[in-house]
C-alpha cells in the first residue's frame, strides 16, 4: 500500500501542511516537529514527490550540465569526471541535484537547452567548454536563463564563467622548453572551435615571439578536441619532415600517445625529445618517463562553476561574474635532462 502525505499527517497528529513545511525545512516549523515528522517517514520508507513538489513551488533544485561531445569520448576523458565531481560537491552542499546531458551535434544541443529551460526541468545550466561562435551561449543569452561557461567565453563581459588563465600557463610551459635549449618546439592538437586550445596556443606565440624567435607553422598540429589520438597527431607531425627536439601537446592524453610514437621509433624522452602537456591527469607521474605537465585543478573549476550559478540564480539584478582558478607547472622527467 502506497504512504501518502496524509498518512503522514495523522501519525504525527499534525495537518497535512505542517508535513510539508517540514519536509522543505520551513522556519516556521519547530525542531521537534520536523524530528518527529521525519522519524515517521523513516519508519514507513516515505519518499515525498520532488518532481511534484517542485512543479508546485517553481523550484526543481536541479541545474543542468551540457556536454558538448560524445558520451562515450567525454567520460573516458579524466577531466570530465573530475570537473563533475567538482559541480556535484557544491550542489550536494545546496541540497541540489545534477542533471548530464551528453549531445552529439548543435541541433540535439540547441534541443536539450530549451528543454533544460523552458520545460521547468533546471534553474541553471552549467556548460563544460566553451567555442568560437558559441550558439548555446547565444541561445541562453536570448533566453535570459541562468548559465556558467567552464572556459573563457569570446564575449566575457556578458557571461558568467569561469576559468584558467590559458594565455598564461601555454606561455610558461613554452618557456620552460625554450629555457631547456629547445627552439623547435611542437604544439599538438589545437582546434579552432575551441577557447581554450586557441588561448593556450597565443601563450606559446607569446613565447617565441618575445625572443625573437621565427616561428615554423608547419610545428602546429590541429586535431578535433577530444575526440583525436597523439599518436595519429604525431604521425601527421613527423609526415611533414620538420625538424624538432620538443613538443607541448594540448591534454595529457596526447601527450602519452606521443610518447608511445616516440618509444616506438626508439626516439628517447627526454633526451632526445621533450614532451609536455596540460591537465596533470594522475597517470601523468606514473607514465615512463613522468610526465611534465600543468595542473589546471579541474574539481575546483567544477565547484566555483556552480557557486557562480547558484549566485546568478539567486540574484535579483542582471550582472555577470568570472573566476580564475590559478594554474600550477608541474615539472618531472619529460622534459628534463638529468
Amino acid at each position: 500500500m502506497k504512504v501518502t502525505l496524509n498518512d503522514i499527517a495523522k501519525l504525527a497528529k499534525v495537518s497535512p501542511s505542517t508535513v510539508s513545511r517540514a519536509i522543505t525545512n520551513n522556519p516556521k516549523i519547530s525542531s521537534e516537529t520536523r524530528e518527529k515528522v521525519f522519524k515517521i517517514m523513516r519508519e514507513l520508507n516515505y519518499h515525498p514527490n520532488m518532481i511534484a513538489r517542485s512543479l508546485a513551488n517553481r523550484s526543481s533544485r536541479i541545474i543542468g550540465v551540457i556536454i558538448p561531445s560524445l558520451a562515450e569520448k567525454a567520460f573516458k576523458h579524466p577531466f570530465f569526471p573530475e570537473v563533475l565531481s567538482g559541480i556535484n560537491s557544491i550542489a550536494h552542499k545546496n541540497k541540489y541535484n545534477i542533471l548530464i546531458a551528453n549531445v552529439s551535434s548543435l541541433d540535439e544541443e540547441k534541443q536539450t537547452l530549451n528543454q533544460f529551460a523552458l520545460g521547468g526541468i533546471t534553474e541553471g545550466i552549467i556548460l563544460l567548454a566553451s567555442r568560437v561562435n558559441d550558439p548555446s551561449v547565444t541561445e541562453l543569452l536570448r533566453l535570459k536563463f541562468p548559465f556558467v561557461v567552464i572556459g573563457k567565453p569570446e564575449n566575457e563581459d556578458q557571461v558568467n564563467w569561469v576559468d584558467n588563465n590559458n594565455f598564461t600557463i601555454g606561455y610558461e610551459l613554452t618557456e620552460h622548453l625554450l629555457e631547456q635549449g629547445h627552439s623547435k618546439i611542437a604544439f599538438l592538437g589545437v582546434s579552432s572551435n575551441y577557447m581554450v586550445t586557441l588561448e593556450r596556443l597565443n601563450g606559446y606565440k607569446k613565447a617565441f615571439c618575445e625572443r625573437g624567435l621565427p616561428l615554423d607553422e608547419r610545428l602546429i598540429v590541429e586535431s578535433k578536441f577530444i575526440e583525436d589520438n597523439g599518436y595519429d597527431l604525431m604521425t601527421e607531425l613527423f609526415a611533414r619532415g620538420v625538424t624538432l627536439s620538443g613538443i607541448i601537446a594540448g591534454d595529457d592524453l596526447l601527450a602519452f600517445g606521443a610518447l608511445k610514437f616516440l618509444n616506438e621509433r626508439g626516439i628517447k624522452v627526454p633526451e632526445d625529445m621533450a614532451v609536455a602537456g596540460f591537465n596533470n591527469v594522475p597517470l601523468a607521474n606514473y607514465s615512463s618517463p613522468s610526465l611534465t605537465s600543468v595542473e589546471i585543478h579541474a574539481f575546483s573549476l567544477g565547484a566555483k562553476a556552480f557557486e557562480l550559478l547558484l549566485n546568478a540564480i539567486n540574484s535579483d539584478c542582471m550582472g555577470y561574474n568570472r573566476t580564475i582558478v590559478p594554474a600550477e607547472l608541474v615539472i618531472r622527467d619529460s622534459t628534463l635532462i638529468k
